[in-house]
C-alpha cells in the first residue's frame, strides 16, 4: 500500500474497529513499515496515507467521538452495523425477518457516528444496501451523510432522488424520524416524504 501510494492518492480503511488502541496499533504498524522501506531506499509518501475506520459494530458507533480523534475519516458499513446491532443475519432464514435497517437503534447509531465525524470535521461516508436505495436517500442526506457508496447500477436512481430532493426538508424529516420509536412509523414517514417528490 505504501509503495502504491507514491503513484497516486491512497486511503487506508480499517474494518471491524471498536477501540482507539486498535487504530493506534495500526498506525504504529504502518509507521514501522514506512521506516523499513526507507531503510531499503524505497520511496514512501510523506505524510503517510490517511487512515480511516469502518463503523460497522455498535461499539464503534458508540465510541465514535473518541475514534474520530484518531481517525482521518469514517465509513459506516450499514449492512454489518444492522446485523450486529440486531443480532440478525439476513442470510440466516431463522432470523432474517429481524434484519431492519430502519430500526431506531440502527438509525441512532448511524446518527451518532455521523455527528461525531461532523464535530471532528472528518469525512464520513456510508455503504451497504441503504446507501444504494433511493428510498433511504433523503433520510441519509437529512442525517448529514453526503458520501454514499453503492453498486454502479444504483447510481442513476440515487442521483435522480438527490436532484429532486429538498435538502432542508430532508433534514427536517430526518429529525422527525429520529424522534420515533417504531420502525413501521419510521418507514411510513419516509415513504410519505418520498412520495412528495
Amino acid at each position: 500500500v505504501l509503495r502504491a501510494s507514491t503513484h497516486g492518492p491512497v486511503r487506508i480503511l480499517l474494518p471491524m474497529i471498536s477501540t482507539v488502541g486498535e487504530i493506534q496499533k495500526a498506525r504504529e504498524t504502518l509507521a514501522k513499515a514506512a521506516r523499513k522501506l526507507k531503510r531499503r531506499k524505497i520511496s514512501v509518501p510523506d505524510p503517510l496515507p490517511p487512515f480511516g475506520i469502518m463503523i460497522e459494530v455498535p461499539g464503534a458507533a458508540l465510541a465514535a467521538d473518541a475514534l474520530a480523534q484518531v481517525s482521518d475519516f469514517f465509513a459506516i458499513g450499514s449492512n454489518d452495523l444492522t446485523m450486529y446491532t440486531l443480532a440478525a443475519d439476513r442470510a440466516n432464514e431463522h432470523v432474517a425477518h429481524l434484519y431492519d435497517p430502519l430500526h431506531p437503534a440502527v438509525l441512532r447509531l448511524i446518527q451518532f457516528a455521523t455527528n461525531a465525524a461532523l464535530r471532528a470535521r472528518i469525512p464520513i461516508s456510508i455503504c451497504g444496501e441503504i446507501a444504494g436505495d433511493p428510498n433511504f436517500t433523503a433520510l441519509l442526506v437529512g442525517l448529514g451523510l453526503h458520501e454514499l457508496s453503492m453498486v454502479p447500477a444504483a447510481i442513476p436512481h440515487v442521483k435522480q432522488r438527490i436532484r429532486n430532493m429538498d435538502a432542508v426538508a430532508a433534514t427536517a424529516r430526518a429529525a422527525l424520524i429520529m424522534d420515533q420509536k417504531d420502525s413501521g412509523r419510521i418507514a411510513t414517514l419516509l415513504d410519505d416524504f418520498n412520495n412528495l417528490a
